[in-house]
């Protein structure tokens, strides 16, 4: 009986070495949300701003970080844009799958041509991605599907609207996107002060890369 219980407890203890040596590895803390299942992108179409069809066909094989806002921001899209400069510059050989995307809340005032001119002064290799007037609103999609937050508040004088005047309120989250086109991480920026928010860029890389080895097992 001594020997039956000894062997008993030895095979116990093998079997929960096992499982406490197999266990999945827990998912990153990352400043803002990691999806361990990614989230599908519902069918969208929208332009970049070399004037091409961009879709969902597009996201397919290779990452997506996406930012949002509007060329003529004064402060957080500029900002934005030059810390994810910085934060591409960092991520070395991660860097050659990942494509950075901008996309325009604005899109009567930010055209393809608008966008063409004004993403060059941060890094040449971001896509720009706007629409145009259309009753089916193929855009929307887009941006339900990542959560985007935007509203264009028009400005009255007189009592009269003038459809180009306009202020436009937006968020500031960061939206990734896996190989497969779907929404896999949302990154938070930090509050640098009341109301003023702004994205490390050495945290940004880390958490990118906390992600993607974390996927990649």
């Amino acid at each position: 009986m001594l020997l039956g219980f000894t062997l008993a407890n030895t095979a116990i203890a093998l079997v929960a070495a096992a499982l406490f040596f197999n266990r999945p590895e827990p998912p990153p803390i990352i400043q803002g949300v990691l999806l361990t299942d990614g989230r599908p992108v519902q069918e969208f179409s929208l332009l970049d701003h070399h004037g091409r069809h961009f879709s969902n066909r597009e996201l397919l094989g290779q990452w997506h970080l996406v930012s949002y806002g509007f060329t003529t921001c004064p402060d957080i899209c500029p900002t934005t844009l030059s810390q994810l400069t910085v934060a591409a510059e960092r991520l070395g050989d991660y860097r050659e799958d990942l494509r950075v995307l901008f996309y325009s809340v604005d899109h009567r005032r930010d055209t393809v041509e608008q966008l063409a001119a004004y993403l060059p002064f941060f890094n040449e290799e971001f896509l720009g991605l706007t629409h145009v007037d259309d009753p089916r609103n193929p855009h929307l999609p887009f941006e339900t599907s990542l959560g985007i937050v935007a509203r264009l508040q028009p400005n009255l004088e007189e009592g009269v609207v003038d459809p180009l005047d306009y202020q436009v309120q937006h968020g500031v989250t960061l939206f990734l996107l896996n190989p497969s086109g779907e929404l896999q991480a949302i990154f938070e920026p930090d509050q640098v002060a009341p109301g003023v928010h702004a994205y490390n860029p050495d945290t940004l890389v880390a958490d990118y890369l906390a992600v993607r080895r974390y996927l990649e097992g």
